[in-house]
């Protein structure tokens, strides 16, 4: 059986959960349609060492990005896929963007303090 990861589709509730449960947030925005978007969330999130990874140590979201352009604009997220990681207390320690396989993913969040 492989891993899926439990994403979050509202910001606002995954921020005060991840407060709650002192885990940082990791947020991914994407574009429908967005080839490197789509690849990602076919063989990166799709892996079961990521969704393990993710599931176990963040509160994880998936937004699309022209819904929440508020958030976009906010974050000054400027290509899709972008990918933020951020405290639970909601402070940014790092973005990173564009398509990655698995194993590079996997060394990005690793690299959260």
């Amino acid at each position: 059986m492989t891993a899926t990861i439990q994403w979050r589709g509202n910001w606002e509730e995954a921020a005060a959960e991840a407060k709650k449960a002192n885990l940082p947030l990791l947020l991914e925005l994407y574009l429908e349609g967005c080839p490197h978007c789509q690849r990602l969330d076919r063989e990166t999130h799709g892996d079961a060492a990521v969704a393990m990874a993710l599931n176990a140590r963040f509160i994880p979201v998936r937004l699309e990005g022209r819904s929440h352009m508020e958030l976009v604009q906010k974050l000054g997220v400027r290509g899709a896929p972008t990918t933020l990681i951020f405290t639970p207390e909601g402070k940014e320690l790092r973005r990173f963007a564009g398509f990655l396989p698995p194993q590079e993913y996997l060394q990005e969040i690793e690299k959260a303090p």
